[in-house]
């Protein structure tokens, strides 16, 4: 677009409201006062202003006054706005003048809200504003860090590592065949081995002597050897 030529209501629209969905704030003076220009931007009215055109005395003035003024130094803007209704000119200022000072998220959202009610009133189109909104909300690729410098380092690392070129493993040689083998016995049939032990036999049952005074007497015959036994390793001890 030839930033000198002769804009229409549309043009005018579509330019000063994309350079405010773009900007995301409004453009003042440190006393809070509507500029055309400033250290962060341009105002509405302001972006419909070639830098070429543009003269610091052009500051504090309405618009109006500035097209309506006598002085040659503004007749290449009066030939720029000259076709714009002056109406819409005030619209335009006045959307960015009312928004004020807020988050660039809520200022964007204010400008295209009085984007659609200044298209209504004059007749204008949406089609550039819509896509200008549209386009913000796509999200291109991102690279999000929730972790540490360390878990980022070692993420970095991993990916590095899966770059690198590994050497494929040495076939291993085939394992000898067991069966062909002449001195290697076949291993058991473990599926063969009985799956329950073997029963215990039976102790035998204790036999006693055909008398019973036999069995007596065997018994004390043992605790008296044992008692002479244990008297015998006193002594030693004593």
């Amino acid at each position: 677009m030839n930033m000198t030529r002769r804009l229409t209501n549309q043009d005018a629209f579509d330019v000063a409201m994309l350079n405010s969905l773009n900007q995301g704030h409004s453009c003042v003076s440190a006393s809070r006062r509507p500029r055309y220009r400033g250290p962060r931007g341009k105002s509405a009215i302001g972006a419909l202003i070639p830098d070429e055109l543009y003269l610091t005395s052009m500051e504090g003035n309405n618009v109006h006054h500035l097209l309506a003024a006598r002085s040659s130094e503004y007749d290449a803007l009066r030939e720029r706005l000259g076709s714009v209704t002056p109406s819409l000119l005030d619209e335009l200022q006045d959307l960015h003048d009312r928004i004020g000072a807020c988050m660039p998220s809520l200022y964007r959202q204010l400008a295209a809200a009085g984007a659609q009610r200044i298209a209504q009133s004059f007749k204008l189109s949406m089609s550039l504003v819509n896509r200008s909104v549209t386009y913000r909300h796509l999200r291109g690729p991102q690279i999000v860090s929730t972790a540490g410098p360390r878990a980022t380092e070692a993420a970095a690392l991993a990916v590095t590592a899966l770059a690198v070129d590994v050497a494929p493993a040495p076939d291993l040689a085939p394992a000898p065949d067991l069966a062909s083998a002449p001195d290697l016995a076949p291993a058991p049939d473990l599926a063969a081995a009985p799956t329950t032990p073997a029963p215990t036999p039976a102790p035998e049952p204790l036999r006693l002597a055909e008398r019973p005074e036999d069995d007596l007497d065997l018994f004390a015959r043992g605790i008296a050897r044992a008692i002479a036994a244990s008297r015998g390793l006193d002594q030693r001890g004593s």
